[in-house]
């Protein structure tokens, strides 16, 4: 049993609950929480497969949004109901896999109805994970960590029986875009899906390595489908956001001011590359609309990497200013960028109150470590998207495939231009994707 004050008073405050808690007839070493809707059933058979050797019990959250189809989670439900062991109360059902592995299903068609356009994923993922931190309390689960999937994202078994930082709050592991069988069985349809979210893949790491570059605090990699976090911290930042996308950029955006987010290496999660609508942006609609350009390669879709230069810049001033609050900070940004983008960075600032914040700071922070731990929660994964986008927006266009990987000074590390052979360099930078000693 997980003892922990901010568990109980996060469970008696916050967490989300519809109904009862069900009581298991096992406990499982490990839980993963999946949200699911419009899914074909075929992952089902792969978690049997895969986890045969893994005490996993999977938080399966059927939803459905508002407009959403009524009959669109109907084959994972009869799926599901061969395996079934046990019903709890209606909306609760237990199906054993394996001698190793379960499914916790959770329909919240049938608990609440559709979910909130709104709220989306975020409330599934939220109800999933409330209900994993409520098992885990309860001795049913023996781990303090809770595994963030998706239906079309595989992870490898020896993956729950990795060794975590105790430190951290939380865990970004590897991940890939790429068909679960082999390329030769894919349509040229299918084959196209695949290319254009691999380009997006290279975005999404574009931005994650040049935060690192610039000793950023959050430069790690936020997909929902590919992190786990401690189940302490995840009852210290109150829950997953209830957010129809990116509620996972915000999660970890919070749980890396409780505590870092740390970086895996070696093997991955596997995702299948597919066109999604199930949120209003993200991969899938990124995808979509990088299928419907004329040449993707010409798309502009990576950010010139000045932002960043600039970003790491005013990280360095901001620490600077919280040592001294009183200093003429305008006239520092004009003498340290151009005068369009020193003004544009000051109305920004002034506009989230930052001489406030950093006498804040300077005031609360009785070290220079403390008031850099200040500076880190203010200035956080949210405030530098921001900037990134203000610069981008006004300053520095973004830049298509073909000019970045034709610009060294676009990507920091070294690659031989082609999309394939940074991807390959990509891995090799982070320690992706090498197999792991016995």
């Amino acid at each position: 049993m997980i003892a922990s004050r901010a568990i109980d008073k996060y469970l008696a405050q916050y967490s989300l609950r519809l109904g009862s808690l069900p009581e298991m007839p096992q406990s499982w070493r490990h839980v993963m929480v999946v949200p699911c809707y419009d899914e074909a059933p075929d992952f089902i058979s792969r978690w049997q497969a895969i986890y045969s050797d893994t005490s996993l019990l999977i938080v399966l959250v059927l939803n459905r949004p508002e407009g959403g189809e009524h009959t669109a989670n109907e084959p994972v439900r009869k799926a599901l109901a061969g395996n079934t062991t046990k019903t709890f109360e209606q909306g609760y059902s237990l199906s054993q896999l394996n001698n190793a592995c379960s499914v916790l299903c959770v329909d919240l068609e049938i608990l609440e109805g559709p979910t909130p356009t709104k709220e989306g994923v975020g409330r599934a993922r939220r109800i999933g994970c409330d209900l994993a931190l409520q098992l885990q309390r309860t001795g049913a689960i023996n781990t303090d960590w809770i595994y963030s999937g998706d239906a079309d994202a595989i992870w490898p078994a020896d993956l729950f029986n990795t060794t975590w930082p105790d430190e951290a709050s939380a865990v970004a592991v590897p991940f890939s875009h790429r068909f679960y069988k082999a390329d030769k069985h894919q349509s040229p349809s299918e084959l196209a899906i695949a290319r254009a979210t691999q380009l997006y893949e290279l975005k999404i790491h574009h931005y994650a390595l040049h935060l690192q570059a610039i000793n950023s605090p959050y430069g790690f990699h936020t997909l929902g489908s590919s992190c786990l976090f401690k189940a302490s911290a995840y009852a210290a930042v109150r829950g997953m956001p209830l957010r129809s996308a990116a509620e996972d950029f915000y999660l970890l955006n919070k749980l890396a001011k409780v505590g870092p987010v740390h970086g895996a290496q070696g093997n991955g999660v596997t995702i299948t590359p597919r066109l999604s609508t199930r949120v209003p942006f993200g991969t899938g609609p990124a995808v979509e609309k990088l299928l419907a350009a004329e040449d993707v390669w010409h798309e502009p879709l990576f950010y010139d990497a000045r932002c960043f230069d600039v970003m790491g810049r005013l990280s360095v001033l901001f620490d600077a200013w919280a040592e001294t609050p009183e200093a003429n900070t305008f006239d520092q940004l004009v003498a340290e960028f151009s005068s369009g983008v020193a003004t544009d960075l000051h109305a920004l600032l002034n506009q989230w109150g930052y001489q406030k914040a950093l006498a804040h700071i300077h005031q609360a922070g009785a070290s220079a470590l403390q008031r850099k731990s200040h500076t880190i929660t203010w200035l956080d994964g949210f405030k530098t998207l921001k900037i990134i986008h203000l610069l981008r927006d006004h300053h520095y266009p973004n830049l298509s495939c073909i000019q970045s990987l034709a610009d060294p000074s676009q990507w920091p590390l070294c690659h031989d231009g082609t999309a394939a052979g940074l991807l390959e360099a990509i891995h090799r930078h982070l320690g992706w994707f090498e197999r792991r000693s016995a």
